[in-house]
């Protein structure tokens, strides 16, 4: 129920219908009531809840050290991890990562830098990705900087950050801190490329490994 305080012109506190009369700051005002859900939790909600967090769990482990640099300077009203979010929330399904190949740790702008090879070997912290630079070729330089991603298939653990080594080099290394590469693991890699005063980054390069 509903009291008018000013007459029948006047503001309302309470409910009519759909229609809530409140103040705010003393103004009156008058907003809708949010529609019930008879369901909150359906097959599609379900499903979509489970993409979003496992899509947030992978995205947290690299947060500061790729998304943000990579990301954050190049989209526009939203933050890099909102992005990172959205673009990659399709590559999970029932909390795994299903699709890794289409996992983007950057904008799709400029082209990637393919990698050729990676090596490591059991029982290091280290590997190291070669390519055939080029830079020279569009807004590629040679000292631009990669940031690499990993993630072990079985233990389902992400790692990432800044590489050792440019695009001119025509190889990087990268460290795995806590998880050793292992016999018969198999590993996704994903790369990209950033100017080195951060002003153009470069589409992202996956890669496979199995030690």
């Amino acid at each position: 129920m509903a009291t008018i305080k000013q007459g029948i012109l006047g503001a309302f506190s309470g409910k009519v219908g759909s229609v809530v009369g409140s103040s705010w700051k003393g103004i009156a005002i008058m907003k809708s009531r949010p529609a019930s859900v008879a369901n909150p939790k359906t097959a599609k909600q379900v499903i979509q809840r489970s993409k979003m967090t496992a899509t947030v769990g992978f995205a947290k482990e690299i947060l500061p050290e790729v998304i943000k640099p990579l990301n954050d300077r190049f989209v526009s009203r939203m933050s890099g991890y909102n992005s990172f979010i959205q673009m990659n929330i399709d590559c999970f399904e029932n909390g795994e990562l299903t699709k890794p190949e289409d996992l983007q740790i950057s904008p799709r702008v400029n082209k990637a830098q393919l990698i050729d090879a990676i090596a490591a070997e059991a029982g290091l912290h280290k590997a190291k990705a070669t390519f055939t630079g080029d830079d020279g070729t569009g807004f590629a330089l040679g000292d631009d900087v990669c940031y690499m991603v990993g993630y072990n298939e079985e233990t389902k653990t992400v790692w990432g950050g800044l590489c050792r080594g440019t695009r001119g080099d025509d190889e990087v290394e990268f460290d795995t801190p806590e998880i050793m590469f292992e016999p018969g693991g198999k590993y996704h890699l994903w790369f990209s490329f950033m100017r080195k005063d951060g002003t153009v980054v470069f589409a992202t390069s996956y890669k496979t490994y199995q030690v």
